[in-house]
């Protein structure tokens, strides 16, 4: 049964149906983590690096090792940016929060930031299956891993992180800035 997927999947037909080749799977528990291998022949397309990844994140692997640099460099920017929004939405939340305890004319320009990020996480990113992956970029999980089953000297290891507390936490302090600007708003309107 895995040489027939095999074989579809080195023809270049496999599709978006297909499970994560047999020859992926690493560590003690098959369904704990998955290598996206590098593949060099001509005959395997480049999206198939993707597909893998993409059912990889679906099949809400623990582990994820993606050896293709350029599929790995992409992912981790991708990471990023969420990482950015959410920490942008969080910060400007509460310099928001803080700033207009003494002036609240300048917490304006932070709450709307807060409240801009808050929403371009909601509806463009909390749905990413990438959204509950962080990169080790310490090795800390790199105990995890067979190094003889890598063909990668600088592999891009993904952890599967539960991020329910990090989603309340800036939809609250997202809510609480707009509530503090909204009240300001008509405070400021009624003047």
């Amino acid at each position: 049964m895995a040489s027939a997927r095999d074989a579809k999947g080195l023809s270049g037909h496999d599709s978006d149906t297909d499970v994560i080749p047999e020859e992926s799977y690493i560590c003690e528990d098959e369904a704990d983590c998955v290598i996206i291998h590098e593949v060099f022949d001509e005959a395997t397309p480049p999206e198939r690096g993707e597909r893998e990844l993409d059912k990889a994140m679906e099949q809400q692997h623990s582990t994820i090792v993606i050896e293709p640099h350029e599929l790995g460099e992409e992912t981790v920017r991708w990471i990023r940016v969420g990482n950015a929004l959410h920490k942008s939405c969080v910060v400007s939340g509460i310099a928001a929060l803080g700033v207009g305890a003494v002036r609240p004319s300048w917490a304006a320009p932070f709450g709307v930031i807060s409240v801009c990020c808050a929403a371009t996480y909601s509806f463009s990113w909390q749905y990413d299956p990438a959204c509950k992956y962080q990169v080790d970029t310490k090795g800390n999980y790199l105990h995890r891993i067979p190094l003889d089953q890598l063909s990668s000297a600088a592999p891009i290891v993904l952890i599967r992180r539960d991020d329910t507390v990090r989603k309340k936490l800036h939809n609250t302090v997202a809510t609480a800035a707009s509530l503090f600007l909204i009240f300001h708003l008509v405070k400021w309107v009624r003047q």
